[in-house]
C-alpha cells in the first residue's frame, strides 16, 4: 500500500482520537436538492434538480458500505454521469482511482488543471522534516477533463461555476452550484463561530490558501449563499460567519478541540 493511503486508512484515524477537528454530516438527504455520504471523516456530495444528478469528490480508496451508503439516500451511482472534484487528495478521490473500485464508473472526472501535476508525479503533495518530499498515490484512468477557473458548466438545468482557489493543493477548485450551494472541499474548515483557513498541517501552502479566501469571498459578495457542503465540516447553512476568521488557519489539539460538536473518534457512528 502506497504511503499516503496507508497514512489516510491506518494512520490517520488513530493520531485524530480526541483532536475533534473533523465533524462531516452523517450519510442522508439534506433538502430536496442535496444529500451526502459519510465516510469516516469526510463527505461525498450529491445534487440533483430535475432528473439529473452531480457528484462532488468521491472519498476514500475502497470504503466498505457504498452500496448500502448509496441505497441509504435512494441513489444508483450508474445514474452520475459527472463527478466534479476539489482536489485529488487520497480522500477526495481515491472512489475513483484505478487501483480501487471506482464508485462512479459511469462518469466524467473532472479536476483543476493546476491538480493534473499531482497526478503525474511532476509535483509532491506534502515535505516532512524539511527535506522528505511525498508525492500524492493516487491515479486516475486517462480520460478525465481539465478545468479552468471561471468554468460554468450547465448539465441539464444544473448551473456549476468552478473557482480556483488554490491554498490547500496547487490545484484546489471549489464549485457554485446555481449560484447558491458552495461545494467547498478542503480551503475551509468551519466550527460554531465560524469560517477559518484550513488547518496548516493539512494544507500544502497555507498563505496562499488564506489569500484564495479573500478573493472567494469577494466573488461570493453579491451571491445569496444558502449552504455550504464542505470536505470535514459537514452541512452548513449558517453562511453570515463563512469567512469570519479567513486570516486565521484553524487549530486543533487534544485539550483544545476546534469543534466541540465534533466526534471524538470519526470512525464511530
Amino acid at each position: 500500500m502506497k504511503l499516503l493511503y496507508f497514512f489516510d486508512e491506518h494512520i490517520k484515524p488513530r493520531i485524530s482520537r480526541g483532536l475533534r477537528y473533523c465533524n462531516p454530516a452523517n450519510t442522508g438527504i439534506l433538502s430536496e436538492a442535496i444529500s451526502c455520504i459519510r465516510q469516516n471523516d469526510v463527505n461525498i456530495w450529491f445534487y440533483r434538480k430535475n432528473g439529473a444528478v452531480i457528484a462532488f469528490d468521491s472519498g476514500h480508496l475502497n470504503f466498505p458500505g457504498m452500496d448500502q451508503a448509496f441505497a441509504d439516500i435512494h441513489l444508483d451511482p450508474i445514474e452520475i454521469k459527472h463527478v466534479f472534484l476539489t482536489h485529488v487528495d487520497v480522500d477526495h478521490a481515491g472512489g475513483v482511482d484505478v487501483t480501487g473500485r471506482n464508485i462512479f464508473p459511469q462518469a466524467q472526472v473532472h479536476i483543476g488543471k493546476e491538480e493534473e501535476q499531482y497526478l503525474k508525479g511532476d509535483m509532491h503533495r506534502a515535505t516532512k522534516l524539511g527535506f522528505i518530499k511525498i508525492k500524492n498515490c493516487v491515479r486516475l484512468e486517462y480520460g478525465y477533463r481539465l478545468i479552468e477557473d471561471g468554468e460554468v458548466f450547465k448539465i441539464g438545468a444544473i448551473k456549476i461555476e468552478a473557482i480556483h482557489v488554490p491554498g490547500h493543493t496547487f490545484g484546489h477548485f471549489c464549485y457554485l452550484v446555481d449560484d447558491k450551494v458552495l461545494i467547498s472541499g478542503d480551503c475551509l474548515a468551519i466550527n460554531q463561530r465560524g469560517g477559518y483557513a484550513f488547518f496548516d498541517f493539512f494544507t500544502q501552502f497555507p498563505e496562499m490558501n488564506k489569500k484564495s479566501l479573500e478573493r472567494l469571498e469577494g466573488l461570493l459578495s453579491e451571491k445569496n449563499i444558502e449552504a455550504v457542503c464542505t470536505g470535514h465540516s459537514g452541512y452548513r447553512t449558517d453562511t453570515d460567519k463563512l469567512f469570519a476568521f479567513r486570516h486565521e488557519s484553524a487549530t486543533f489539539s487534544r485539550s483544545k478541540p476546534f469543534d466541540e460538536d465534533a466526534p471524538w473518534d470519526f470512525t464511530k457512528y
